[in-house]
């Protein structure tokens, strides 16, 4: 699979992880100066921050906000009638 990515720490290998994990830790700020990253199938480690740089970035999510609500017709007040007097 090419979406796996390998970890390195103080020079133990973490993985395989998916690339949105290794996203999600960065964002997270889980990883730190001494972290290498390296694509499943790949011989070749590259700093965390390179990797992030050359790693194809997913499409933010778009959320959908929604539609928003037409105003209910406004209703005239309601008001006791007074009695005539007789």
């Amino acid at each position: 699979m090419k979406d796996l990515v390998y970890l390195s720490r103080s020079f133990v290998e973490f993985g395989p992880f998916a690339k949105k994990e290794i996203l999600d830790f960065q964002k997270r700020g889980l990883l730190t100066d001494s972290d290498y990253l390296r694509d499943d199938g790949s011989e070749t480690w590259l700093h965390y921050q390179e990797w992030l740089t050359i790693v194809p970035m997913p499409a933010p999510k778009l959320v959908k906000k929604p539609a928003a609500r037409k105003a209910a017709p406004a209703k005239a007040p309601v008001t006791k009638k007074s009695k005539k007097a007789a």
